[in-house]
Protein backbone atom coordinates (compact mmCIF):
# COMPACT_ATOMS: atom_id res chain seq x y z
CA UNK A 1 0.00 0.00 0.00
CA UNK A 2 2.71 2.43 0.91
CA UNK A 3 4.48 1.48 -2.67
CA UNK A 4 1.14 2.14 -4.35
CA UNK A 5 0.99 5.92 -2.69
CA UNK A 6 4.83 6.35 -3.66
CA UNK A 7 4.21 5.52 -7.54
CA UNK A 8 0.94 7.74 -7.45
CA UNK A 9 2.94 10.27 -6.16
CA UNK A 10 5.70 9.89 -8.33
CA UNK A 11 3.29 9.61 -11.57
CA UNK A 12 1.92 12.99 -10.60
CA UNK A 13 5.41 14.94 -9.89
CA UNK A 14 7.22 13.65 -13.55
CA UNK A 15 6.69 15.57 -16.66
CA UNK A 16 8.53 12.94 -19.03
CA UNK A 17 6.48 9.87 -20.80
CA UNK A 18 8.79 7.36 -20.16
CA UNK A 19 8.91 8.44 -16.67
CA UNK A 20 5.31 7.88 -16.33
CA UNK A 21 5.00 4.88 -18.63
CA UNK A 22 7.19 3.54 -16.12
CA UNK A 23 5.29 4.19 -13.14
CA UNK A 24 2.03 3.05 -15.00
CA UNK A 25 3.73 -0.66 -15.59
CA UNK A 26 4.85 -1.07 -11.91
CA UNK A 27 1.33 0.28 -10.93
CA UNK A 28 0.25 -2.57 -13.26
CA UNK A 29 1.99 -5.24 -11.90
CA UNK A 30 1.31 -4.41 -8.38
CA UNK A 31 -2.34 -4.14 -8.65
CA UNK A 32 -2.15 -7.13 -10.89
CA UNK A 33 -0.07 -9.29 -7.61
CA UNK A 34 -2.94 -7.50 -5.39
CA UNK A 35 -5.98 -9.03 -7.33
CA UNK A 36 -4.33 -12.44 -7.38
CA UNK A 37 -3.68 -12.24 -3.82
CA UNK A 38 -7.13 -11.49 -3.18
CA UNK A 39 -8.28 -14.58 -5.43
CA UNK A 40 -6.15 -16.28 -2.87
CA UNK A 41 -7.13 -15.34 -0.21
CA UNK A 42 -10.63 -15.45 -1.33
CA UNK A 43 -10.12 -19.32 -2.90
CA UNK A 44 -8.85 -19.85 1.06
CA UNK A 45 -11.84 -18.99 2.73
CA UNK A 46 -13.72 -20.55 0.21
CA UNK A 47 -12.05 -23.68 1.19
CA UNK A 48 -12.04 -23.32 4.82
CA UNK A 49 -16.15 -22.38 4.46
CA UNK A 50 -16.86 -25.46 2.20
CA UNK A 51 -14.68 -28.07 4.83
CA UNK A 52 -17.06 -26.13 7.60
CA UNK A 53 -20.09 -26.80 6.08
CA UNK A 54 -19.00 -30.32 5.25
CA UNK A 55 -18.44 -30.92 8.65
CA UNK A 56 -22.03 -29.20 9.97
CA UNK A 57 -23.84 -31.80 7.53
CA UNK A 58 -21.43 -34.91 8.39
CA UNK A 59 -22.16 -33.76 12.39
CA UNK A 60 -25.78 -33.32 11.52
CA UNK A 61 -26.39 -36.24 9.79
CA UNK A 62 -24.57 -38.29 12.50
CA UNK A 63 -26.44 -36.41 15.24
CA UNK A 64 -29.52 -37.47 13.18
CA UNK A 65 -28.30 -40.60 13.25
CA UNK A 66 -27.76 -40.89 16.64
CA UNK A 67 -31.40 -39.44 17.59
CA UNK A 68 -32.68 -42.31 15.04
CA UNK A 69 -31.13 -44.89 16.65
CA UNK A 70 -31.85 -43.90 20.34
CA UNK A 71 -35.30 -43.66 19.05
CA UNK A 72 -35.84 -46.79 18.02
CA UNK A 73 -33.54 -48.61 20.77
CA UNK A 74 -36.36 -46.90 23.25
CA UNK A 75 -39.28 -47.80 21.33
CA UNK A 76 -37.62 -51.66 21.42
CA UNK A 77 -37.30 -51.60 25.18
CA UNK A 78 -40.66 -49.32 25.83
CA UNK A 79 -38.57 -46.69 27.38
CA UNK A 80 -38.78 -42.88 27.54
CA UNK A 81 -36.62 -40.33 29.00
CA UNK A 82 -37.45 -36.83 30.54
CA UNK A 83 -35.55 -33.88 31.19
CA UNK A 84 -37.28 -31.45 33.58
CA UNK A 85 -36.47 -27.84 33.85
CA UNK A 86 -37.55 -26.83 37.12
CA UNK A 87 -37.22 -22.94 36.84
CA UNK A 88 -39.57 -22.43 33.37
CA UNK A 89 -41.39 -25.60 34.69
CA UNK A 90 -40.52 -27.33 30.66
CA UNK A 91 -40.28 -31.05 30.35
CA UNK A 92 -38.72 -32.44 27.36
CA UNK A 93 -39.66 -35.63 26.75
CA UNK A 94 -38.12 -38.20 24.06
CA UNK A 95 -40.79 -39.44 21.63
CA UNK A 96 -41.13 -43.03 23.34
CA UNK A 97 -42.27 -41.63 26.09
CA UNK A 98 -45.12 -39.29 24.76
CA UNK A 99 -46.21 -42.51 23.06
CA UNK A 100 -45.89 -44.94 26.71
CA UNK A 101 -48.53 -42.06 28.08
CA UNK A 102 -50.74 -42.49 25.10
CA UNK A 103 -50.03 -39.21 23.08
CA UNK A 104 -48.73 -38.33 20.18
CA UNK A 105 -44.69 -37.24 19.95
CA UNK A 106 -44.29 -33.65 21.18
CA UNK A 107 -47.92 -33.03 21.14
CA UNK A 108 -47.51 -31.03 24.22
CA UNK A 109 -45.15 -29.26 27.15
CA UNK A 110 -45.35 -31.91 29.73
CA UNK A 111 -45.01 -29.62 32.54
CA UNK A 112 -45.27 -30.76 36.11
CA UNK A 113 -49.07 -30.21 36.86
CA UNK A 114 -49.74 -31.83 33.75
CA UNK A 115 -47.06 -34.49 34.61
CA UNK A 116 -49.43 -34.94 37.98
CA UNK A 117 -52.63 -35.67 35.99
CA UNK A 118 -51.45 -38.69 34.31
CA UNK A 119 -50.62 -40.47 37.59
CA UNK A 120 -52.97 -42.80 38.80
CA UNK A 121 -54.96 -41.18 41.53
CA UNK A 122 -53.76 -43.08 44.48
CA UNK A 123 -50.20 -43.11 43.40
CA UNK A 124 -49.67 -39.08 43.34
CA UNK A 125 -49.21 -37.95 46.51
CA UNK A 126 -46.48 -41.08 47.15
CA UNK A 127 -44.93 -39.84 43.75
CA UNK A 128 -45.38 -36.28 44.80
CA UNK A 129 -43.59 -36.82 48.07
CA UNK A 130 -40.82 -38.96 46.27
CA UNK A 131 -39.87 -35.93 44.26
CA UNK A 132 -40.05 -33.45 47.16
CA UNK A 133 -37.99 -35.63 49.03
CA UNK A 134 -35.13 -35.81 46.01
CA UNK A 135 -35.56 -31.93 45.38
CA UNK A 136 -34.93 -30.90 49.21
CA UNK A 137 -31.69 -33.19 49.57
CA UNK A 138 -30.25 -33.95 45.72
CA UNK A 139 -30.94 -37.55 45.92
CA UNK A 140 -31.35 -39.63 43.19
CA UNK A 141 -34.91 -41.64 42.83
CA UNK A 142 -36.57 -44.72 41.96
CA UNK A 143 -40.24 -45.78 41.71
CA UNK A 144 -42.47 -47.69 40.42
CA UNK A 145 -46.00 -45.55 39.76
CA UNK A 146 -49.46 -46.30 37.68
CA UNK A 147 -50.59 -43.72 34.70
CA UNK A 148 -53.95 -43.38 33.39
CA UNK A 149 -53.89 -42.90 29.61
CA UNK A 150 -56.30 -40.30 28.10
CA UNK A 151 -58.31 -44.16 26.46
CA UNK A 152 -58.32 -44.77 30.37
CA UNK A 153 -55.95 -48.22 30.07
CA UNK A 154 -53.79 -48.42 33.03
CA UNK A 155 -49.96 -48.11 32.60
CA UNK A 156 -47.34 -49.15 35.38
CA UNK A 157 -44.01 -47.78 34.71
CA UNK A 158 -40.72 -47.82 36.78
CA UNK A 159 -39.15 -44.55 36.29
CA UNK A 160 -35.60 -43.11 37.92
CA UNK A 161 -34.23 -39.75 37.80
CA UNK A 162 -31.49 -37.76 39.31
CA UNK A 163 -31.44 -33.41 40.34
CA UNK A 164 -29.30 -31.64 39.03
CA UNK A 165 -27.91 -28.84 40.70
CA UNK A 166 -26.25 -25.27 39.69
CA UNK A 167 -23.26 -23.57 41.15
CA UNK A 168 -25.26 -21.90 44.26
CA UNK A 169 -26.71 -25.42 45.14
CA UNK A 170 -30.40 -24.68 43.91
CA UNK A 171 -31.89 -27.72 41.83
CA UNK A 172 -32.56 -26.69 38.38
CA UNK A 173 -33.23 -29.93 36.69
CA UNK A 174 -34.46 -33.22 37.31
CA UNK A 175 -34.17 -36.22 34.77
CA UNK A 176 -34.29 -39.86 34.56
CA UNK A 177 -35.70 -42.33 32.31
CA UNK A 178 -38.87 -44.62 32.73
CA UNK A 179 -39.73 -47.84 31.02
CA UNK A 180 -43.09 -49.55 30.53
CA UNK A 181 -43.44 -52.44 32.81
CA UNK A 182 -47.31 -53.45 32.44
CA UNK A 183 -46.53 -56.33 30.76
CA UNK A 184 -44.13 -57.66 33.57
CA UNK A 185 -46.48 -56.73 36.31
CA UNK A 186 -49.55 -58.38 34.48
CA UNK A 187 -46.96 -61.34 33.48
CA UNK A 188 -46.15 -61.57 37.86
CA UNK A 189 -50.12 -61.42 39.01
CA UNK A 190 -50.84 -64.16 36.39
CA UNK A 191 -47.87 -65.90 37.87
CA UNK A 192 -49.20 -65.86 41.55
CA UNK A 193 -52.56 -66.16 40.32
CA UNK A 194 -51.75 -69.70 38.86
CA UNK A 195 -49.47 -70.27 41.95
CA UNK A 196 -52.86 -69.92 44.16
CA UNK A 197 -54.87 -72.04 41.54
CA UNK A 198 -52.23 -74.63 41.98
CA UNK A 199 -52.18 -74.89 45.66
CA UNK A 200 -56.08 -74.68 45.33
CA UNK A 201 -56.04 -78.22 42.92
CA UNK A 202 -54.01 -79.48 45.61
CA UNK A 203 -55.81 -78.73 48.65
CA UNK A 204 -58.85 -79.69 47.05
CA UNK A 205 -56.97 -83.43 46.45
CA UNK A 206 -55.52 -83.95 49.51
CA UNK A 207 -58.93 -82.68 51.13
CA UNK A 208 -60.49 -85.20 48.84
CA UNK A 209 -58.29 -88.29 49.96
CA UNK A 210 -58.89 -87.36 53.39
CA UNK A 211 -62.45 -87.56 53.04
CA UNK A 212 -61.83 -91.03 50.98
CA UNK A 213 -59.10 -92.08 53.80
CA UNK A 214 -61.96 -90.99 57.01
CA UNK A 215 -65.29 -91.37 55.37
CA UNK A 216 -66.04 -93.32 52.51
CA UNK A 217 -64.02 -96.14 53.71
CA UNK A 218 -65.82 -96.09 57.35
CA UNK A 219 -68.74 -96.11 55.39
CA UNK A 220 -68.03 -98.90 53.29
CA UNK A 221 -66.81 -101.18 56.12
CA UNK A 222 -70.07 -100.43 57.92
CA UNK A 223 -71.60 -101.30 54.71
CA UNK A 224 -70.15 -105.03 54.95
CA UNK A 225 -70.53 -104.97 58.26
CA UNK A 226 -74.18 -104.84 57.62
CA UNK A 227 -74.10 -107.05 54.51
CA UNK A 228 -72.68 -110.06 57.57
CA UNK A 229 -75.78 -108.89 60.10
CA UNK A 230 -73.23 -107.59 62.56
CA UNK A 231 -75.13 -104.81 63.18
CA UNK A 232 -73.23 -103.86 66.34
CA UNK A 233 -69.99 -103.81 64.07
CA UNK A 234 -71.52 -101.67 61.45
CA UNK A 235 -72.89 -99.51 64.44
CA UNK A 236 -68.98 -99.04 65.72
CA UNK A 237 -67.72 -98.19 62.36
CA UNK A 238 -70.51 -95.38 61.38
CA UNK A 239 -69.44 -94.02 64.73
CA UNK A 240 -66.00 -93.93 64.01
CA UNK A 241 -66.76 -92.51 60.69
CA UNK A 242 -68.77 -89.75 62.15
CA UNK A 243 -66.23 -88.64 64.85
CA UNK A 244 -63.66 -88.54 61.61
CA UNK A 245 -66.30 -86.94 59.88
CA UNK A 246 -66.41 -84.55 62.32
CA UNK A 247 -62.57 -83.60 62.66
CA UNK A 248 -62.30 -83.38 59.08
CA UNK A 249 -64.95 -80.41 58.92
CA UNK A 250 -62.90 -79.13 61.70
CA UNK A 251 -60.15 -78.86 60.07
CA UNK A 252 -61.63 -77.93 56.70
CA UNK A 253 -63.76 -75.25 57.94
CA UNK A 254 -60.38 -74.19 60.53
CA UNK A 255 -61.86 -74.60 63.62
CA UNK A 256 -60.01 -73.95 66.94
CA UNK A 257 -60.18 -76.19 69.08
CA UNK A 258 -62.95 -75.21 72.00
CA UNK A 259 -64.19 -72.93 69.38
CA UNK A 260 -66.83 -75.18 68.07
CA UNK A 261 -70.33 -75.63 68.96
CA UNK A 262 -72.98 -78.02 69.50
CA UNK A 263 -73.17 -80.00 66.15
CA UNK A 264 -70.29 -79.07 64.89
CA UNK A 265 -67.94 -81.84 62.69
CA UNK A 266 -64.46 -81.47 64.66
CA UNK A 267 -61.36 -83.02 63.80
CA UNK A 268 -57.79 -82.51 65.20
CA UNK A 269 -55.73 -85.50 64.28
CA UNK A 270 -55.98 -87.91 60.81
CA UNK A 271 -59.20 -90.55 61.76
CA UNK A 272 -58.94 -94.00 62.91
CA UNK A 273 -61.81 -95.80 61.93
CA UNK A 274 -60.43 -99.06 63.18
CA UNK A 275 -63.72 -100.69 65.73
CA UNK A 276 -63.34 -100.52 68.85
CA UNK A 277 -64.02 -104.26 70.41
Amino acid sequence: MVRLQELIALAAASDETSAVQSVVDELTLLLAASVEREHVVAAELATVLLEQARARKVAEEELASLTQRVDNAQALANMGDYDWHIPTDTNRWSDQLYRIYGHEPQSFNATYERFLGHIHADDRERITAIHQHSYATGEPYEMVERIVRPDGEVRYLSSNGQVVIDGTGSPIRMRGTCIDITDRVHAEEERQAAAVRLGEAHERRRQASEINDNVVQGLTAAIYALELEDSELSWKYLKGTLEAARKLMADLGGTEPGDEERGDLLRTTAADIAPTM
